[in-house]
């Protein structure tokens, strides 16, 4: 269902873009869909192979292994290999989200993936190396990392006290 609530506002509110852009003239709506499809063909190949890569992970881990390694039951061992894992993962949501939902299949547990997320959303290796070094500096991503570190560990931990 959020699905479908959120394909319905993506689309509405796409369409109410695009006749705000035919009505202020000016090739608004012409210079929009030319954005969007140099846009889609950027991010579709992308796209294609984040899902691809995140099915062969699925079907290529033994789900021992998972189980194991990010199973319910690996407990603190598993939030912070989940964590590792999600900071190190290069890409974008795409691969990411994809990566987490094919663990989820193959018997990972719900803790270890919401740090596996939070570890990717917090430490991103390839953003902080790529991004914010260069444009913040070293001085602010230390910073940063310091005061952000326990976050995935504590939403990993949380999710093992209080079962979502």
């Amino acid at each position: 269902m959020t699905l479908l609530v959120f394909t319905v506002l993506l689309w509405g509110s796409t369409a109410v873009l695009g006749v705000l852009a035919v009505r202020r003239g000016e090739g608004s709506f012409i210079g929009g869909l030319r954005d969007a499809v140099r846009e889609a063909g950027f991010i579709a190949p992308r796209l294609l192979v984040g899902v691809m890569g995140a099915g062969f992970i699925a079907e290529l881990l033994p789900p021992e292994t998972m189980q194991a390694f990010l199973g319910e039951g690996s407990g603190s061992f598993g939030i912070l290999t989940a964590t590792i894992a999600g900071a190190v993962i290069p890409g974008g949501p795409v691969v990411v989200f994809a990566i987490g939902g094919a663990a989820l299949d193959a018997g990972a547990g719900t803790p270890q993936i919401l740090a596996f997320l939070t570890g990717w959303l917090v430490y991103s290796i390839n953003r902080t190396f790529v991004w914010e070094v260069p444009i913040l500096g070293a001085h602010y991503v230390r910073g940063r990392i310091i005061l952000s570190s326990p976050i995935p560990l504590a939403v990993g931990h949380l999710a093992l006290l209080a079962p979502l």
